[in-house]
């Protein structure tokens, strides 16, 4: 751990006078690994940051949990933007990230969806697990989307009701593709994503008090070829340069 303490206050004492204000000069590019929620909004995040002068950025996205499975296994990657606590704790207890708290840039919610040309939707999420006919469409267990469905079916007593008519997506995208393309007559998806797919409609908004508090922490990974560049990415991330590009795509803050 005092290595990692050590390469920062170098990285620091490299940067010329007045600099730890602004952001470091190199043409060294940016790795950004992101939760597939956070798709259209890191994208955006980044142009910007890239047609204001600074070192290009490099996107992946995927599920938070494959992603961390990916650092873990030796993938490089400067920052990780998780869509859940969880995931970042896991590689933090492994030592993979820089000391420091995670800092967190949004907040999301849940709703159920179901494809926009549907007769029925559901009014309830009981009335959602006692429609007799039809797949629902959830995220993988392991995946942050979902671990808060879980929570929120469980909540309501309906886990083991909707279990056998679940259908499993590996990521968030995939969950909400289902019942787009018609494959799930509903699915249980991010408020953002919903927002984004124009082929859903919300049948029902899920209370925040029935699944933990749905954040995107970003973390600098021990391994980030420049520290500070990337620690001046997340903090560009909560920036309020950046504000509107989060509200736009229906995230909170």
């Amino acid at each position: 751990m005092g290595t990692l303490v050590a390469r920062v206050v170098l990285a620091l004492l490299a940067l010329p006078t007045g600099a730890c204000g602004r952001y470091a000069r190199t043409s060294r590019a940016l790795s950004v690994c992101g939760a597939s929620s956070l798709t259209s909004v890191l994208t955006a995040i980044s142009r910007l940051w890239e047609h204001e002068g600074r070192p290009a950025v490099g996107l992946r996205f995927d599920a938070s949990s494959r992603l961390a499975r990916q650092l873990e296994a030796g993938a490089r990657c400067d920052v990780f933007v998780s869509a859940d606590t969880a995931w970042v704790e896991h590689l933090r207890g492994r030592r993979l990230l820089t000391p420091g708290p995670a800092r967190v840039l949004a907040r999301n919610g849940l709703v159920v969806v179901v494809s926009v040309g549907s007769p029925w939707a559901p009014a309830s999420l009981r009335e959602l697990a006692e429609r007799p006919e039809g797949r629902v469409a959830l995220a993988g267990e392991s995946v942050p989307l979902g671990r808060y469905s879980e929570q929120a079916l469980a909540r309501a007593g309906l886990s083991e009701r909707l279990r056998a008519r679940g259908v499993r997506g590996d990521t968030a995208r995939t969950t909400l593709g289902w019942v787009a393309r018609g494959d799930a007559v509903a699915g249980i998806v991010y408020a953002t994503d919903a927002q984004s797919e124009p082929s859903v409609r919300v049948a029902l908004r899920i209370a925040a008090d029935q699944h933990e508090p749905i954040v995107y922490p970003a973390v600098v990974t021990a391994g980030a070829r420049d520290i500070v560049l990337a620690q001046q990415f997340v903090s560009y991330c909560a920036s309020d340069a950046v504000r509107t590009l989060w509200s736009r795509e229906g995230f909170l803050r």
